[in-house]
């Protein structure tokens, strides 16, 4: 007789994994710009801060509830096989994601929506430390 077993991914080694996809610098930036593009964005600042090792991207697109930036950080967010808008680029809900840690350790996502401000961090060194998805 079978048995349901419930396996989800090891939270250290899946985020780990993730990092190597491949991404180019242009690319991860590429895909990460995308977004912004769908969000109906008519200006796009990246700026790059050297002392600090670290980039911004920040644009005035339709910005994210707080629902809709949790949703957006979950890999996998999205379902390939439901209708999407024509302009979305993305498919799989792992671009965002996965082309940021590709470059970075760190992910911090701040979203203004109706006057409100949500923000979301995915930090790979917490992840590997504690082995959580929080």
């Amino acid at each position: 007789m079978s048995k349901l077993v419930s396996t989800p991914p090891d939270a250290s080694g899946f985020i780990e994994s993730q990092r190597c996809y491949g991404y180019s610098f242009e690319s991860a930036l590429a895909d990460i710009i995308d977004n912004s593009i769908f969000a109906e964005s008519q200006n796009i600042h990246i700026n790059f801060y050297p002392k600090d090792d670290s980039l911004s991207i920040i644009d005035d697109g339709s910005g994210m509830s707080e629902n809709e930036l949790y949703n957006a950080m979950i890999f996998g967010s999205g379902d390939p096989s439901k209708p999407r808008d024509p302009k979305d680029l993305g498919r799989f809900g792992m671009g965002m994601k996965s082309a940021s840690i590709s470059q970075c350790t760190r992910l911090i996502v701040l979203s203004r929506k109706a006057k409100k401000l949500s923000g979301a961090i995915w930090d790979i060194d917490r992840i590997k430390k504690t082995g959580r998805w929080d």
